[in-house]
């Protein structure tokens, strides 16, 4: 048992190499599945000693080739990443939020203030832009003083 968990981390760890490094926070919708498959495909194993390690590595691997896959597409074809990944949005535009962008994004202007908070920005009307990144960051750009 202890060789198979010991195996299949390194798998794990392999497997999500080969995605590229990353962030949690910084995962696409695609990656991030692929990350929580392949943790369950790995726990299979670890659960049931009868069940061969192969069914377990090579479905995992077989996700991490999609995903490597979907990844070189979408570098070759813009619009397939934006279906992929979406596109940047504009939430803020000379310091009043667009309430309907919000509502789309299922973003309260709650939310919004508090990414704000998080880059030192207490007050919406002092800002230029703020756009919601495809991977859920807000970047923002203050008014000139």
């Amino acid at each position: 048992m202890f060789f198979r968990t010991v195996l299949l981390y390194f798998s794990i760890t392999f497997s999500l190499r080969l995605m590229g490094k990353r962030q949690i926070g910084e995962l696409s919708p695609g990656e991030l599945v692929v990350t929580i498959l392949v943790s369950n495909l790995a726990a299979l194993p670890i659960a049931e000693p009868t069940m061969p390690m192969l069914s377990s590595i090579a479905p995992m691997l077989t996700l991490v080739a999609l995903e490597i896959l979907m990844s070189a597409v979408g570098l070759k074809f813009k619009g397939f990443r934006q279906v992929v990944a979406g596109h940047p949005m504009i939430v803020v535009r000379d310091g009043v939020a667009d309430k309907d962008m919000l509502k789309k994004l299922r973003m309260s202007f709650d939310d919004l203030n508090e990414a704000l908070r998080e880059q030192q920005i207490f007050d919406v009307s002092t800002v230029q832009l703020a756009i919601v990144e495809t991977t859920g960051k807000i970047s923002v750009m203050e008014k000139s003083k």
